[in-house]
């Protein structure tokens, strides 16, 4: 199962980075294009929940995009009422002006994203990812934004064990060897858990990583 909601991004890397980087700490995989060409070989390989796109690239312009069964933002510079309406009529979920901050750009793309389940339970653990909690047996486990985000990335893989610069760079959206930071929050977090339900639910295995308890 996957709990993130994956976005892909298509502009100028200088763009994306900083903006992937936080939708990263608020629980979304961002994927990142400079082309149309990119983006369309990695519409090919994975499966997104939404397009934000630049107008226009090197190569040529958001129009090609539409008639895809998945919303799609606009995020430009241009604020011509003519190309907002034209967006707009073509089927934007939204047009949105630069520059916007990441707070606002991320709050814009949730109003913007298909409703589904987002109640996940395995091993009597309940992950809510919309109101970001998490219940075991009716009673509320208290974590921190870090620990959510790395939580609701383990459970998206029960049995599957990851480094720790791996988890980082999966929950955090960017590169770094920071496995100290990694290792403090799944400490607590293993604490936090166990003193809540009795069980040693996230694992850790010598030279493989950390993993969710899987049911099986």
């Amino acid at each position: 199962m996957d709990l993130s909601r994956k976005i892909l991004m298509l502009d100028d890397a200088s763009v994306t980075a900083p903006l992937c980087s936080y939708l990263g700490q608020q629980g979304f995989v961002c994927r990142t294009a400079e082309t149309f060409a990119e983006g369309r070989a990695l519409l090919f390989e994975e499966k997104f929940d939404m397009i934000v796109s630049e107008l226009a690239l090197p190569d040529g312009t958001a129009d090609e995009l539409f008639g895809r069964e998945l919303p799609i933002v606009i995020y430009s510079a241009t604020t011509d009422d003519d190309a907002v309406l034209r967006f707009l009529a073509l089927g934007a979920a939204d047009y949105i002006f630069k520059p916007c901050s990441p707070r606002v750009l991320a709050a814009r793309i949730a109003l913007r994203l298909p409703q589904r389940n987002n109640t996940v339970t395995c091993s009597g653990l309940s992950l809510n990812m919309s109101l970001r909690t998490a219940y075991y047996g009716g009673r509320p486990v208290k974590l921190t934004s870090s620990e959510f985000n790395i939580l609701r990335f383990l459970m998206a893989h029960p049995g599957k064990f990851f480094p720790a610069d791996v988890i980082y760079e999966r929950v955090w959206n960017a590169s770094s060897m920071q496995t100290s930071v990694v290792r403090f929050h799944i400490s607590n977090l293993k604490k936090t858990l166990f003193a809540v339900t009795g069980k040693n639910l996230i694992l850790s295995e010598f030279g493989l990583g950390y993993a969710f308890a899987s049911e099986e």
